[in-house]
């Protein structure tokens, strides 16, 4: 079994969903991996909202009835251990812990292994996920796309997580209100104690309503990267700029990503009246870097201290990282500092990682699609060639094979194509040549027939 076939597909299933459809889809999920490491059955623990110490059974692939335990603590018992260390462990186990009876006839020992993997983000561990299998399978899941894998999940439940918690909070704050009403009555002569209680009431819920109001925002964010693919890439990505800058007051935003070249803009979307002329590479001070690795938080810096010449924005930062480190940014402007609490700090991380984890699928589907098509041209002996898609189309280096007086044609037609976000185009009837031209968010790549 090869990991980037086995878990690919599993993360368009990652999207955000209502409260009730969330079992359902993280059942699909663990069905998923199930029948790609030819396990009998999965179980999924996730962090309690309330309580940072307690891990509570969610759900499962393969069983009828609830395992054993159902929750557990911190250091407690086989699961307790996985989140303590942090690390994945496996051990032989009776069958009973899975419930009294498995939906699947793979597991008909008495004895089977299970193998818990922490699920990790941001060094937390956000949930713990069991497999059952005849075997040993943690070298499987210790492989490069795996892990990724394992990463984009951890980070799926801690956003869920978050919004319990917020919800908890809210309904926490309800019930405070209705005892107020009802104490009211007998608080009469403590007026001014009271009014000094309902501020700060006030107050709370004004945070909890913008924490919410954030919240639902980034969720927005990760439901329109879903829709990406390669030939739509550079639009939903603009729309995500443009979102992003407008629901912050901000004069424009970047996405920067680290190739083995160094930062380079990969999209930037500016205002009209701000005018924000965006470097195509960056040289970002070595000491921001290490500062963002070690905070592992977003952070506001000045165009000096990016070392951005004839600029006097302030730039608030928001990093992504994978497992091997920090691989992407999100970028915006704003003409004074950004003033950003230390809830902020951290709950802008969701926005890096609902644009660069749809980013880097489809960078694998745009990768993918380039090598079927080098293999489709080795078969029927067809020519290839590939462009930059901001290349000027009167500079295309093939130009010169189409005849002068079925140019403005070829260019129009190609062009439209290009606006359109076609993901396939063709010559018109007219133009007497045999090529297709495949259309991503980076590259014109044409294959010609003789």
């Amino acid at each position: 079994m090869q990991a980037p076939t086995a878990t690919e597909p599993l993360d368009s299933l990652l999207v955000p969903v209502p409260e009730e459809k969330v079992k359902e889809v993280l059942e699909v999920v663990q069905a998923r991996l199930c029948a790609h490491l030819h396990a009998g059955a999965s179980l999924l623990y996730i962090g309690d909202a309330i309580d940072p110490e307690l891990y509570v059974f969610e759900t499962g692939a393969g069983v009828v009835e609830p395992p054993i335990p159902t929750k557990f603590s911190i250091g407690e018992g086989f699961l307790g251990q996985v989140v303590k260390e942090k690390r994945p462990l496996s051990e032989r186990v009776s069958t009973q812990m899975l419930g009294h009876s498995v939906s699947t006839a793979l597991l008909q020992n008495t004895e089977i292994f299970i193998s818990a993997i922490p699920l990790l983000y941001q060094e937390q561990v956000e949930g713990v996920w069991c497999i059952a299998s005849e075997g040993d399978i943690l070298s499987t899941l210790a492989e490069p796309t795996w892990q990724d894998f394992l990463y984009k999940w951890a980070a799926y439940l801690q956003t869920l997580r978050s919004r319990r918690y917020i919800q908890s909070l809210l309904e926490k704050t309800q019930i405070q209100n209705q005892e107020l009403i009802t104490r009211e009555e007998e608080l009469r002569q403590n007026l001014e104690e009271l009014a000094v209680t309902q501020e700060e009431m006030r107050r709370a819920q004004q945070l909890l309503s913008k924490q919410r109001d954030s919240q639902n925002f980034i969720i927005d964010l990760f439901t329109l990267m879903a829709a990406a693919v390669p030939h739509n890439l550079r639009s939903i990505s603009r729309i995500f700029l443009a979102q992003l800058s407008q629901y912050f007051h901000g004069e424009g935003a970047a996405l920067l990503y680290h190739t083995d070249k160094g930062w380079h803009t990969l999209f930037s979307w500016s205002s009209k009246r701000a005018g924000i002329s965006f470097p195509t590479q960056w040289n970002i001070p070595s000491a921001i870097l290490e500062g963002l690795e070690r905070s592992r938080q977003a952070g506001c810096y000045s165009a000096a201290d990016l070392g951005i010449e004839g600029d006097k924005n302030y730039w608030l930062v928001i990093p992504y990282f994978t497992p091997t480190g920090l691989s992407g940014m999100t970028l915006m402007a704003f003409s004074e500092p950004f003033a950003m609490t230390s809830y902020d700090a951290k709950n802008f991380l969701h926005i890096s990682v609902a644009y660069f984890t749809a980013y880097e699928r489809v960078s694998a589907t745009i990768t993918s699609t380039h090598q079927s098509i080098q293999a489709l041209a080795r078969v029927s002996q067809a020519q290839t060639s590939v462009v930059d898609i901001s290349t000027p189309l009167e500079s295309l280096p093939w130009l010169t094979e189409i005849p002068l007086v079925q140019r403005e044609t070829y260019l129009t037609s190609l062009q439209e194509a290009i606006q359109k976000e076609t993901p396939v185009w063709i010559p018109p009837e007219e133009v007497a040549i045999k090529e297709m031209i495949v259309i991503s968010a980076n590259t014109l790549q044409r294959m010609k027939w003789s």
